[in-house]
């Protein structure tokens, strides 16, 4: 217990010094006003902690020198108590003092244990006051730190949320936090060769921890989709990322999501998340990925499955991807979100308003409650496209670089390695280490992705893609799945020579692969080569053919060679 700075405030010198003695035998400090004037006076100087003050004084009385203490305190945060000591009994001078703002009243003569016990009491107040007010101090810095964290974590999520991918048309989000933002991570980029990769992400918590374990999972997303890189392995990175730095309790439900509009194929791979719904135009589910993983974090790398599930589709669809936010909102009578509702709202509203009147469902089923976990969603619109060629950047392109000299590259990719690697993203970013080649990023990756994945698929696991049509796309994964994880041996050689001939740069790429081969003549027809592009299958020649100046077979048809132009 501390010592109290104690006003005492009386214009009779014998009451002031039998005040002063008592309060200084108890410890305190005093000091003395003989007015109410200059106790105001001394108020603002001294910032006494008690307030002992006579009514009736010269200059200004008791009852004016209270009301001005207390209109003074108002406007701070110190509450400091005053004791009125009066000859005056009557209960209507105690009521006008309490009215003025005292704190309690002792009538003169004074008693001097009455007087001490008053004092030893507001002693008591007065430290607990001044704890309530650093509890207070500590409360508000926690609130401004919180604050502040929030607008970092906000701020975070805007910038990883806010990218090209989600301003493209085809593709639209909603989220309702359960705090000041979300912690569900949305992300949306295109690869090299125009397959639109999707991110769903509901970190354990909400708010700024949510947001940091959002960083390196949205940083692996953006940085391996630029690469190329599929959404199996884009998913093993994340996981390894959670695993590198969360504690055992902290873990990410994830979906990830591959649209190649070009081949109609739509890939999934969920891990702890609400399934995944395609829906038709009119409302059909016409496919539900539940979740296969476990969420992103749990498991180790020795036990983590990249297994996705893929199908093709035939008509124009959604790709609906929540948060279990959405489907666990409540309303007033505890029910939640039936799938139904949902579907109904697909089939009875335009394909522009599918967003918004989701957003309206939930924000009617809450009907103003607060939503007990953040709530997301996030929205594709696949249409039938046959294109060709894939959508390739449209901006201006850059100025060619002629390059001066000769480069060579080749690289052998054995059986092993053809069954644990991800062959042209990691091969992409190794020739593009050559300046000449990196404005053709883009083009290169489809070349190679089909160069390879035909020599691959064809050459060594002898798969037939006539297999795509009539909806067995599916059917066709499983078998390729199965035949990879058999592979016991087999080569696969590719070579890259960067030269220059009289007027041009040319990358000469040659892949050949150690399978029996097949009849080639009959795909190098041009007009065959146009049906082709028809069709859901059989395309990888006309596709290289559109991007390359050359296309050239040799041998048994287990080789190729294609001369793209810089």
């Amino acid at each position: 217990m501390r010592p109290l700075k104690v006003l005492i405030v009386d214009d009779t010198v014998a009451n002031a010094k039998l005040v002063e003695t008592v309060v200084n035998r108890l410890g305190n400090a005093s000091i003395l006003a003989e007015n109410g004037q200059k106790a105001l006076q001394l108020f603002e100087a001294e910032q006494p902690d008690l307030v002992l003050m006579d009514v009736m004084m010269p200059v200004m009385d008791g009852i004016t020198a209270t009301r001005e203490l207390r209109e003074r305190l108002r406007t701070g945060k110190r509450w400091v108590p005053i004791l009125l000591l009066s000859a005056l009994d009557d209960i209507t001078d105690i009521v006008r003092g309490l009215e003025a703002g005292a704190d309690d009243y002792v009538v003169k003569p004074v008693n001097i244990q009455l007087l001490k016990a008053k004092i030893q009491n507001f002693t008591h107040q007065v430290e607990m006051q001044e704890q309530i007010l650093q509890h207070t101090t500590e409360l508000e810095r926690w609130h401004t730190l919180a604050q502040q964290q929030s607008e970092l974590g906000s701020h975070i999520m805007d910038r990883l949320i806010n990218t090209e991918g989600l301003r493209n048309t085809l593709v639209s989000q909603f989220n309702i936090p359960a705090e000041t933002f979300s912690g569900d991570l949305i992300c949306a980029a295109r690869t090299p060769d125009d397959i639109m990769h999707l991110l769903l992400a509901d970190a354990t918590g909400h708010g700024l921890p949510a947001a940091l374990t959002a960083i390196p999972i949205a940083g692996a997303f953006y940085r391996m989709t630029e690469k190329g890189f599929p959404i199996s392995s884009i998913a093993r990175e994340m996981n390894l990322k959670l695993r590198q730095f969360l504690p055992a309790d902290r873990f990410v439900a994830a979906t990830l999501a591959a649209i190649d509009v070009k081949d109609q194929i739509v890939e999934i791979w969920n891990g702890g998340n609400p399934s995944a719904l395609l829906i038709g135009e009119n409302g059909n589910l016409l496919k539900e990925w539940h979740s296969q993983h476990p969420p992103l974090g749990v498991l180790p790398e020795a036990a983590f499955s990249e297994h996705i599930e893929a199908i093709g589709y035939q008509e124009d669809c959604n790709l609906l991807i929540c948060s279990d936010g959405l489907w666990e909102a409540e309303d007033g009578d505890g029910r939640r979100i039936d799938r139904a509702r949902v579907l109904d709202l697909f089939a009875a509203t335009e394909r522009d308003q599918h967003l918004t009147g989701l957003q309206a469902l939930v924000q009617n089923h809450l009907a103003g409650a607060p939503a007990l976990d953040d709530i997301s969603g996030l929205l594709a619109w696949i249409p039938i496209e046959r294109r060709a060629l894939p959508r390739i950047d449209s901006s201006p392109a850059k100025p060619h670089l002629v390059h001066s000299g000769e480069w060579h590259l080749a690289i052998s990719y054995w059986a092993e390695e053809l069954k644990s690697l991800d062959v042209v993203p990691a091969l992409l970013d190794l020739i593009c280490q050559v300046q000449a080649l990196r404005p053709h990023k883009g083009s290169l990756f489809i070349i190679l992705s089909e160069l390879y994945n035909n020599a691959l698929d064809h050459g060594l696991l002898r798969l037939d893609s006539s297999l795509k049509a009539g909806g067995g796309f599916e059917q066709y994964m499983q078998q390729r799945e199965a035949a990879l994880g058999q592979l016991a041996e087999g080569r696969i050689d590719m070579s890259f020579w960067l030269h220059s001939t009289e007027d041009e740069s040319v990358l000469d790429i040659k892949v050949s692969d150690s399978g029996p081969g097949f009849d080639y003549r009959q795909y190098l027809d041009e007009q065959d080569l146009l049906r082709q592009t028809a069709l859901p299958h059989g395309r990888g020649l006309a596709l290289i053919r559109s991007l390359c100046s050359q296309l050239r077979y040799a041998g048994n048809g287990n080789q190729v060679i294609a001369r793209y132009v810089l």
